[in-house]
């Protein structure tokens, strides 16, 4: 009885200690993918974008409001709200993707996550907070993944475009 309780002991002790295997060929792992989604989140929050100010969440930075009462917010002060806003808890953040924010005349417009390395070929963009913004392949040949793919040609065309961590791009 007590071999009995030693080898099922073990047998669960290995599969909890055991590394988290790879994902299979053509998918990205998990981790990543979460990780992917929840650093858009986090950005999205802290610059305002995709209504989460509507939802209670206050912004880093300073929109103004509505109409004639809107402001302008610069380059800086977007990269300063955004770095902050992925500094912990992103340990893949600059290993396996880049999150890139497109800026327009008045501010940050959109986020999204370009994979790199073994993630490379994988995306995601920024979406309504009552939405996952899960990550998925790059594929001109489907309707998302043309929106990515046109999304990422926009971001790595544009000199504007924020990247972080600062300096990394994953632009084809």
């Amino acid at each position: 009885m007590t071999a009995l309780v030693t080898i099922g002991l073990s047998i669960v002790m290995a599969a909890a200690t055991a590394p988290t295997p790879a994902p299979a060929a053509g998918k990205l792992a998990p981790p990543t993918a979460k990780e992917m989604a929840d650093a858009i989140v986090a950005v999205n929050k802290s610059l305002g974008l995709e209504s989460w100010p509507a939802h209670g969440v206050k912004p880093c930075i300073d929109r103004g409001g509505q109409g004639i009462l809107a402001k302008d917010v610069t380059p800086e002060d977007a990269r300063k709200c955004a770095t902050a806003a992925v500094e912990k808890g992103l340990p893949e953040l600059g290993k396996s993707y880049v999150l890139a924010i497109l800026m327009g005349a008045i501010g940050p417009v959109t986020v999204i996550a370009l994979g790199t390395g073994e993630a490379a070929g994988w995306g995601a963009y920024s979406c309504d907070p009552a939405r996952i913004c899960k990550p998925m392949k790059i594929n001109p040949g489907n309707k998302w993944g043309k929106r990515l793919d046109e999304r990422r040609a926009k971001v790595c065309a544009d000199a504007a475009t924020i990247w972080l961590p600062a300096g990394q791009k994953a632009c084809p």
